[in-house]
């Protein structure tokens, strides 16, 4: 792509960066911190972005630009990361067991050896999905392309195996 138009194409989209930016704005980073990182991704858009596959550069580039961001956020939050996305995804882990993972390292161990029990419970193929997902955090989309699902069967899967990630936890 020549410099002008990939340039063209970055200047743009900026309002896009913005406002995907805007959506993770609670977080405690600085807005302007979100946006910069955001057009990374972008950036990272637009120069994997082939045109003659029909998708509109916004929905190609919108997964770039919110990934950037997340890989951003996830690089500066507390150490307890993956209860904490696994709870937000449906599998719920008391506050007090964070709280006290995020200050006793006794408790992050057994946290975490709770979760890689209850991961090792899975079927091959539902573990791969969810450590796709929450280890390597890629999109459902990107998941199935992967692994040469469709994205509605990754979603089906990713919902079973964290329910049943939910009653090892819950039980355990």
């Amino acid at each position: 792509m020549p410099g002008a138009t990939r340039r063209l194409l970055i200047e743009e989209h900026l309002p896009l960066v913005r406002a995907i930016a805007r959506r993770h704005a609670g977080t405690g980073e600085p807005l302007e911190d979100l946006v910069q990182v955001g057009a990374i991704g972008l950036i990272k858009a637009v120069d994997g972005y082939d045109a003659g596959r029909g998708v509109a550069f916004g929905a190609y580039a919108a997964p770039f630009i919110a990934g950037e961001i997340r890989h951003h956020l996830r690089d500066r939050c507390a150490p307890v990361r993956v209860p904490r996305r696994l709870q937000a995804q449906g599998v719920r882990v008391t506050a007090v067991a964070l709280e006290d993972a995020a200050h006793d390292p006794m408790a992050l161990a057994h946290e975490r050896l709770a979760l890689g029990a209850a991961l090792r419970s899975l079927a091959p193929r539902e573990r791969r999905i969810v450590l796709l997902r929450f280890v390597e955090d890629l999109s459902q989309a990107q998941i199935a392309h992967r692994i040469g699902l469709s994205q509605v069967h990754v979603s089906r899967t990713l919902r079973g195996a964290l329910g049943r990630l939910h009653e090892q936890l819950v039980q355990g």
